[in-house]
């Protein structure tokens, strides 16, 4: 009996695996800062959420 394949991540998950994975490093860095670091690596959480907020806006389907 063939087992049936899992289907492949699309193009999509490709593209935003890196960032998903960099943000989850920056929020773990942001657990383990002390004061001073904390909001240098804040800031630079909220400038790559601000960047891929406006990609995101940028390509969505006009309408």
């Amino acid at each position: 009996m063939a087992r049936p394949s899992l289907p492949s991540p699309g193009p999509l998950l490709r593209q935003e695996l890196p960032w998903l994975v960099a943000e989850l490093v920056l929020l773990l860095i942001l657990c383990n800062a002390n004061a001073p670091e904390l909001w240098f690596w804040l800031v630079v959480l909220l400038v790559i959420l601000g960047y891929r907020l406006e990609r995101w806006w940028s390509s969505r389907p006009p309408g």
